[in-house]
């Protein structure tokens, strides 16, 4: 009798870690779904109805990884306006539709201000309309094709300060590695009488 009760109590404890494997693995599952869930579509960059993605160009923003003394952030390259219309929600747009042609792009490059509150992301929305960090950018583009815009920050000091940052310097690659955009093309140019970092 004695075995049989250790049997019993050893399938049950078998079965309750099981049924909290299960109750991991969904919860776990659930978490993983729900934050690939948040992910934006690409904002919609064009007048009209919806179109097929073979007669739109896609536009990314690029991602720059950035450490300090205990964090990590993912700054980012994000879209102001195209074609002088203004992006909505822009810090949560990654990528944009294009029709094809001659595309005006205003770009910005937004800092990760990790869990900060307070003035940072007043800051950040400030910096984002300066023009030593934000570009527009003229992109002829093709259907069916993607670019992604990608950015250099330059610094006065420390790279890991970013109030050290003089400028950012943008240009533009498409799908096959190409630069369609050059960075001289979205170099930073300071107005007359600003002095330029070397």
């Amino acid at each position: 009798m004695l075995k049989r009760s250790s049997f019993l109590l050893a399938v049950l404890a078998d079965r309750l870690k099981s049924a909290r494997l299960r109750t991991v693995l969904l919860v776990c599952s659930f978490l993983l779904f729900s934050n690939c869930a948040l992910t934006m579509p690409p904002y919609k960059g064009y007048r009209g109805e919806a179109r097929p993605a073979t007669e739109l160009a896609l536009v990314k923003g690029d991602y720059f990884y950035r450490q300090d003394w205990l964090n990590s952030y993912a700054d980012a390259v994000r879209f102001l306006s195209v074609d002088g219309r203004e992006v909505e929600n822009s810090r949560a747009h990654e990528e944009i539709l294009l029709s094809p042609g001659q595309r005006e792009l205003e770009v910005y490059y937004s800092w990760d201000m990790g869990a900060r509150i307070g003035l940072a992301p007043a800051l950040v929305s400030y910096a984002a309309h300066r023009d030593s960090v934000s570009r527009t950018l003229s992109l002829n583009a093709e259907a069916g094709r993607t670019y992604s815009v990608k950015a250099e920050p330059v610094f006065n000091g420390n790279p890991s300060d970013i109030t050290a940052l003089a400028y950012v310097d943008f240009w533009v690659e498409d799908d096959r590695g190409r630069v369609v955009l050059s960075k001289e093309e979205g170099r930073y140019r300071p107005a007359s009488g600003d002095s330029e970092v070397n």
